[in-house]
């Protein structure tokens, strides 16, 4: 004799309904969370990037307690070939917008609309200005290049004279001990008090480093940036008439920084050549 399983009843509609209805409530519950986290997170993350933005703009410039920093955007929009120059508003005032021509004539002057560009704007990177007295103290322009493996962000400080005051890399994804270098202070020390005009010129080498400016570039971040370069002040004067030395095995990397540094440095000086009798700050 066979022996066979009793069938088992079959659900109810009434069971199919109540275990559908659970299944929803606890995906529902768990879309919730996820996207409360997502969102706390993504607050944070934005909140962290906007203090580094703003503490690395004070250091690269060794602005003074309280000196006023003004934030611009750039943006191209292809549809109307205009260049459009936003700067942010203060204490909840409006911001200001200037739009010129790809031929650098300025076609609008006004009150930049409130909310983020629209997607007819094409992001072209942003610069913040330090004020002192009403006149421009100094500069942090945002750039980008394409690396090695990927893009590589970057900030450029400069003086009121457009002589580099630091660089400093804030994104990238070289590899670690070869293209990564080029994000250390010891690499991005060797653009210090190079002057606008210098740059058109400047190169990249796989010659060894001078061991005297070695040291004292590894010796950057141990002291302030004023008093670093009063002390090797001959070693700057001496290294700016020379390339910029590669780092060992990501002479890629190195290269990519470089042109992108004189590439940010040429257009900035052409960008507040128009912007800057408007922003009060002819330089």
């Amino acid at each position: 004799m066979t022996w066979k399983p009793a069938a088992r009843p079959a659900m109810s509609g009434i069971e199919i309904m109540r275990i559908a209805a659970s299944m929803t409530a606890t995906c529902v519950a768990a879309a919730l969370v996820l996207g409360a986290t997502y969102v706390a997170t993504a607050r944070y993350s934005e909140a962290a990037r906007i203090a580094g933005e703003q503490r690395a703009i004070r250091e690269m410039l060794a602005l003074p307690a309280g000196a006023p920093v003004s934030e611009v955007s750039q943006y191209l929009s292809p549809a109307a070939r205009q260049v459009v120059y936003r700067l942010a508003g203060g204490d909840g005032a409006a911001g200001r917008e200037l739009v010129y021509t790809l031929d650098g004539a300025l076609v609008k002057r006004g009150t930049a609309p409130a909310g983020a560009a629209g997607k007819e704007l094409e992001p072209l990177g942003r610069l913040f200005v330090a004020y002192a007295g009403g006149r421009p103290l100094g500069f942090v322009v945002e750039g980008e290049t394409r690396g090695y493996k990927n893009v590589i962000r970057f900030f450029v400080a400069l003086d009121s004279s457009f002589a580099i005051e630091g660089v400093r890399v804030v994104e990238h994804e070289e590899d670690p001990g070869l293209g990564a270098e080029t994000a250390t202070p010891w690499f991005a020390g060797q653009f210090i008090g190079r002057r606008a005009d210098q740059m058109s010129a400047l190169e990249v080498t796989r010659d060894p480093m001078p061991e005297d400016w070695r040291g004292a570039l590894d010796s950057i971040g141990r002291t302030p940036r004023g008093q670093w370069r009063d002390k090797q002040a001959g070693l700057i004067a001496r290294e700016n008439g020379h390339p910029i030395y590669a780092v060992t095995g990501a002479t890629i990397s190195s290269r990519a920084v470089t042109d992108g540094i004189r590439a940010t440095v040429d257009h900035f000086r052409r960008r507040w050549a128009l912007i800057g009798p408007e922003l009060g700050g002819a330089s």
